[in-house]
């Protein structure tokens, strides 16, 4: 199984940040398309950065979210257990055709991977 991390932005400079594929692309549907016969894909962990991850994990009274998607129920229930484990509450958006969902946060909310918080 593997755990994508990364989304497809870049700066834009303007100080935020952009999409560097198509805006009806997906990295996740990219990325399986790429990958051998039967492995098992899950997008997550990638719309925060690592301080905000940090910064975030095991609120109370409220946990914290986390979007992953899957298009493999068993893997994408392995990554919940993974996010819950982390102190997040775990949020599937859909299949990894719908990972773009996760893609536009981090975009739209300037939490890149390697943003500072």
């Amino acid at each position: 199984m593997i755990v994508d991390p990364s989304n497809p932005v870049g700066p834009d400079g303007e100080g935020g940040y952009r999409k560097v594929i198509g805006e009806q692309e997906s990295s996740g549907q990219i990325l399986a398309g790429l990958l051998p016969a039967g492995a098992r894909l899950v997008k997550a962990f990638g719309t925060l950065s690592a301080p905000s991850l940090s910064a975030a994990a095991r609120q109370e009274p409220g946990r914290a979210v986390l979007f992953y998607a899957a298009d493999d129920d068993a893997a994408g229930d392995l990554v919940a257990d993974l996010i819950r484990a982390a102190g997040f509450e775990p949020v599937r958006v859909g299949g990894l055709d719908q990972s773009i969902r996760i893609e536009m946060f981090a975009t739209c909310t300037n939490t890149a991977p390697w943003a500072e918080s």
